[in-house]
């Protein structure tokens, strides 16, 4: 990605300025990325098990639920706003026919796979939950979850 935006409005406020969802980055190439950015420290799934979680899997944090669905909810807000947008970046105007928005792409940057689940682990619990984060980020195609140790391994 050439150029980034912080904090843009992905959605349509009120006539009071609110519900106006943001994403935390923009990134802008030939197409739109959206970018959500939590904390290397927030954890993907929760302490203990979940009486109602089934057999081989493990229950996700709610921080990680919710920040998964404010994801898409930008998502959706940008595709049916965008339309009406003027895209500006330090009071510039950006060309729409330069960045363009088909199915943007969705980051979300969050936690550290590294200190909860490490690939090499043999404890089960670990197994049991690398496997369910890997079932449920391969089968998602709307966002990518990229987590602070990949990251950094990626620089």
């Amino acid at each position: 990605m050439e150029n980034f935006t912080d904090e843009q409005s992905v959605g349509n406020p009120t006539t009071e300025n609110s519900g106006n969802p943001k994403v935390d980055m923009t990134g802008f190439s030939d197409y739109t990325v959206l970018i959500e950015i939590k904390t290397a420290k927030a954890k993907i799934f929760t302490e203990k098990k979940s009486p109602k979680s089934r057999a081989n899997t493990w229950s996700f944090s709610n921080d990680f639920i919710e920040g998964f669905s404010q994801c898409l909810g930008q998502k959706f807000d940008w595709e049916k706003n965008e339309p009406s947008k003027k895209f500006t970046k330090d009071n510039e105007h950006i060309d729409k026919l330069e960045v363009r928005t088909i199915d943007p792409k969705v980051i979300f940057l969050y936690g550290n796979k590294n200190d909860e689940i490490p690939c090499l682990s043999k404890n089960d619990d670990i197994i049991v939950k690398r496997d369910t984060f890997e079932r449920f980020v391969r089968n998602n195609r709307n966002v990518e979850f990229v987590s602070y140790d990949e990251l950094y391994r990626r620089a």
